[in-house]
């Protein structure tokens, strides 16, 4: 599917279709972040979203897929079905994806941003379908438990959609099921329609001063409480609103940063769940990078050094740029990763040095070959380069080069799996990927130039000399 943005911040148009590892890159002030955030925001709307008011909205889908008699007909009979042909649910679901795009675009998007509507006015945002055999799209079974009423089932057989639902034995049950048959019918008709948009977690660029400030935020949280606690007793409730003193007591932020702040402050409790991609150690790639390792405590998180000539542990405050910007990522690797993921990260490369910065290209391979989806906004010409080296090592057969050179077999990225864009004049511009890389001119001119200007100046310098 491809995601099309109209007017979003700086890009008057932008169309992107996410690969495996999906890359955006461009000059400062072309709107790469502002592409990123609206895109997971509305993924994470997608999380959020009701699937029953929005039908009720729909009279489209009302009168097609006849919700209300599903709804009375299950209700009778333990069982009710609708005809549909693969090619009607194809134009149902391409209606329903955009509708819910649109009332996206009406107001979550400017949420999104923590800004009022009107400063995204003419903003749009849409999405476009593959043309996939319609046949081939719709899951053939769908299930949903509900603790003491039944379980419910839909099937579908490429001509008709059959709900049914194995009751529970009570009276009381019964008459809770009957309540709840219109949530039930909404619910299975949505999952089986909505594409599986992948679910996103992001790292914004803002992740550095998060690990530093993210107490003193929730020290300003509690102020607010304090205040909101006092205001029914000091005479001052007629005079300040509660949304006003929120309004002046804390700052905006946007969806992803506050999601960041979120993630940092309950990293505790996080870190007792393990993430179903443990067992590929995806977390040590980061650990070797930094020569580090990350431990949260209910009051703080350290970051632990593994060198061997001098071994640490201090507060993640107090340590590089580098390692706290890491942090979450570490944890999110460790206990938060599933197959299919989406994991955007605003500019990677910031705060690693040009060594650094070319393991970081390896590892986010790796992150691709262990079922990750990957979106990032970069400047860096040497992860792209080092991207394209990976690219190029895919199609190599022989693996003595690859020893030689230090790779390793994770590191292959097919070039089939990799999407770019290049950021620039208002709107994004697709990038060709082949067998040897990204063509991703942005970086190269820059070089070429410097490197002009370097020899010009060399040669400028000795001639100089020599008259002298």
């Amino acid at each position: 599917m491809t995601f099309r943005f109209e007017k979003i911040g700086p890009v008057d148009h932008a169309d992107i279709t996410l690969g495996d590892l999906t890359i955006i890159a461009g000059r400062n002030n072309t709107g790469k972040t502002y592409l990123v955030y609206a895109l997971y925001g509305f993924l994470k709307q997608r999380e959020a979203w009701s699937e029953e008011a929005f039908f009720a909205r729909q009279r489209h889908f009302l009168k097609v897929l006849r919700l209300s008699q599903l709804a009375r007909d299950l209700g009778r009979s333990d069982r009710a079905q609708v005809q549909a042909t693969p090619d009607m649910l194809t134009g149902l679901r391409r209606r329903l994806v955009n509708q819910m795009a649109a009332e996206f675009s009406d107001g979550p998007l400017a949420g999104v941003f923590s800004s009022a509507r009107d400063a995204f006015e003419g903003a749009h945002m849409s999405v476009d379908l593959r043309d996939d055999d319609p046949s081939s799209t719709y899951p053939s079974e769908l299930k949903l438990q509900l603790r003491h009423i039944g379980q419910f089932q839909l099937q579908y057989d490429g001509r008709q959609i059959v709900i049914s639902v194995a009751r529970e034995p009570t009276a009381s049950a019964r008459a809770e099921h009957t309540a709840r048959l219109s949530y039930v019918v909404h619910h299975l008709l949505f999952r089986f329609l909505c594409p599986e948009f992948p679910r996103p977690f992001i790292l914004s660029a803002e992740r550095f001063g998060i690990s530093l400030f993210y107490k003193e935020l929730d020290f300003t949280k509690s102020q607010i409480v304090d205040l909101l606690q006092k205001m029914g007793t000091d005479g001052d409730r007629d005079n300040h609103a509660p949304y006003l003193l929120i309004d002046k007591n804390t700052n905006r932020y946007a969806q992803p940063i506050k999601d960041n702040i979120d993630y940092t402050r309950n990293v505790y409790d996080i870190q007792k769940a393990r993430s179903t991609l443990a067992d590929d150690k995806l977390f040590d790639n980061i650990r070797n990078l930094m020569a580090g390792y990350y431990r949260a405590s209910k009051d703080s998180i350290s970051f632990r050094s593994t060198a061997r000539k001098r071994k640490f542990d201090i507060p993640l405050h107090l340590a590089s740029s580098s390692a706290r910007g890491l942090a979450d990522l570490y944890f999110y690797l460790r206990h938060t990763a599933t197959k299919g993921h989406l994991l955007i990260i605003d500019e990677p490369e910031s705060h690693l040095d040009t060594g650094n910065q070319v393991l970081l290209a390896r590892i986010l391979s790796r992150f691709v070959r262990a079922g990750l989806k990957v979106l990032i906004t970069t400047h860096s010409d040497y992860v792209i380069k080092e991207i394209n080296n990976l690219i190029m090592l895919s199609k190599l057969s022989d693996e003595g080069t690859i020893e030689a050179l230090n790779y390793s077999e994770s590191d292959r990225l097919d070039p089939s799996s990799v999407r770019a864009y290049v950021a620039e004049d208002h709107r994004l511009i697709s990038a060709d990927v082949d067998d040897f890389g990204i063509d991703m001119p942005v970086f190269d001119e820059t070089i070429d130039n410097i490197n002009r200007t370097s020899r010009r100046l060399a040669a400028e310098l000795q001639r100089q000399r020599e008259q002298e």
